[in-house]
């Protein structure tokens, strides 16, 4: 299952964080369709029919991945991320939210409800959702949504959180568990046809400029496109990490910089998916 590493709307550029101006279009329209009252699921629905990409190749869009968004303050121009929505906009989202909710005895300023990570099912690689039910001693349940799967592990919000605070202090313990992997990306088949054209026009005698100009510039383009940008986000996750102090309590502000997802095993063990990728469990480190 493919993950972000950046929040939709955004992509780096020789290792800064700029906007996406194809996805910033997109997003002002999600807006845009959130204030005019329609629901996530039908948000959700027009944008997989449009076939609107999330990640490159994959869609995939539903409620829960579309309120991440909606309540993402990052898109206010927060730590160091371009401003793609006013702040008169994004209140009127959040009112429009609590003005939706139907649930009106759940307490929403509990930390679970911080928690804006997707929980992936270690067994199939799809989101869980959380589910209430006070009929079991364990009122809270994750249910995988993925219906061949029907993954279903009971934990107690305080045991998940408190698993994450972990997990997290283990890293803030040993940030020098943090790999900083040297990759080298071999070309891409639209790379290495490119090359081999430029290489045999650059080899006749009578070839067009422009024509040459385009291939090479087409083909700079795919290689930029190829670079890395786990080898900065790894440098900055170790930096994070070291300058945090061990964690009291869970931290919704230090999960949000540093992690992409939470990994819910079958046996209820739960480990971290960071910014790059790698997978952290508390019992990596004696």
């Amino acid at each position: 299952m493919k993950n972000r590493n950046i929040p939709f709307g955004y992509c780096y550029k020789n290792g800064v964080v700029c906007v996406h101006t194809a996805e910033a279009k997109i997003l002002s329209q999600i807006f845009e369709w959130y204030i005019s009252e329609l629901s996530l699921l039908q948000i959700a629905k027009k944008l997989n029919e449009e076939q609107v990409e999330y990640v490159s190749g994959i869609s995939g869009w539903n409620k829960a991945r579309l309120m991440r968004i909606i309540e993402d303050k990052r898109y206010l121009g927060s730590d160091g991320y371009p401003s793609l929505i006013t702040a008169d906009t994004y209140e009127k989202m959040q009112n429009l939210k609590c003005s939706r909710n139907t649930q009106k005895n759940t307490d929403r300023t509990a930390d679970i409800f911080k928690l804006n990570l997707p929980v992936i099912c270690s067994n199939c690689g799809c989101e869980m959702q959380r589910r209430h039910d006070p009929r079991y001693r364990i009122t809270e349940r994750w249910i995988c949504v993925n219906k061949e799967c029907k993954t279903a592990i009971s934990l107690s919000d305080e045991n998940l959180l408190k698993n994450i605070t972990d997990t997290l202090n283990t890293v803030i313990s040993h940030p020098n568990i943090i790999v900083i992997a040297e990759k080298h990306n071999e070309p891409n088949n639209d790379v290495s046809r490119l090359n081999a054209e430029i290489a045999y026009m650059l080899e006749t005698y009578n070839f067009s400029k422009d024509n040459l100009l385009k291939k090479m510039i087409r083909c700079i383009s795919l290689k930029y496109a190829q670079i890395d940008s786990e080898k900065y986000i790894a440098k900055r996750l170790k930096t994070d990490f070291e300058k945090s102090s061990p964690l009291s309590a869970f931290s919704a502000d230090l999960c949000r910089r540093t992690v992409k997802s939470v990994l819910l095993g079958t046996d209820g063990t739960v480990g971290l998916i960071l910014l790059n990728n790698q997978k952290i469990r508390k019992e990596q480190i004696a």
